[in-house]
């Protein structure tokens, strides 16, 4: 028996697929044979996952390669192929654990690590999921997204949240955002694991805004000069030499 919802949104790509071009809602609409709400729901959580996109805001949509990674590659073994030199450039530079995780929903799932020689480490292996509110990877990529993509998963995320401090939370979350954005990384220090420190860029650059490298770090060896040295490592030359000042 089939769900319908799988089913809408299953004919939904294949209209898309078809067509070759980029699809307004009403014209997915109308192929599809599907109510406008409905069409736009599915539309929503496609883009979310990545398997859409729009240009601006009331623009039509067009598929992305994530469908083309998924049959030729894995989608994984594709991404980790893709990041694979800046993430041993990164480990050969300072010996930390280099993760890469992707954005599902309002999770980051991690799908490849190369982990620190040094006795002292934090690990998290492939498969693990952190809410992308917490993580630097997962607020890397979330503070590049588009503003209505960007809003919706903010929502979602801290709908779980309890509802005394949920609307303060909601604001440390944006205000962190909109710094991330700015200084083209993302920071956070012990809010996923004590004594752990994670920087974050997105992968936009490859062609993965769905993506994020990070390094994580034992605060002990964190320092403010380490800590330069990495986001010169992480950021474009220019951006770096910025950012610190």
């Amino acid at each position: 028996m089939s769900i319908a919802v799988l089913d809408r949104a299953f004919s939904i790509l294949e209209v898309l697929a078809r067509s070759r071009r980029a699809l307004t809602l009403a014209e997915l609409a109308e192929e599809g044979r599907l109510p406008k709400p409905t069409v736009h729901r599915i539309l929503k959580s496609l883009r979310d996952l990545g398997y859409v996109e729009q240009e601006d805001r009331g623009g039509a949509y067009e598929l992305t390669g994530r469908l083309a990674s998924l049959r030729e590659y894995g989608r994984d073994e594709a991404l980790r192929e893709k990041a694979r030199p800046l993430m041993e450039r990164l480990h050969a530079a300072f010996d930390e654990t280099v993760n890469l995780g992707l954005l599902e929903g309002i999770f980051v799932r991690y799908v490849g690590v190369i982990e620190t020689t040094q006795p002292l480490r934090w690990i998290v292996k492939p498969g693990a999921r952190d809410s992308f509110r917490t993580t630097a990877l997962g607020r890397a990529i979330v503070a590049h997204l588009p503003g209505e993509q960007q809003s919706r998963l903010v929502t979602k995320a801290c709908a779980a949240l309890p509802a005394r401090g949920r609307k303060a939370a909601r604001a440390v979350l944006e205000a962190e955002l909109a710094a991330t954005r700015e200084r083209g990384y993302a920071f956070e220090e012990e809010e996923t694991v004590a004594g752990v420190a994670c920087l974050a860029v997105p992968l936009t650059a490859l062609g993965e805004p769905l993506a994020a490298v990070s390094l994580s770090v034992p605060v002990h060896r964190f320092p403010v000069r380490q800590r330069q040295a990495m986001v010169a490592a992480l950021l474009p030359r220019r951006e770096s030499r910025a950012a610190n000042g």
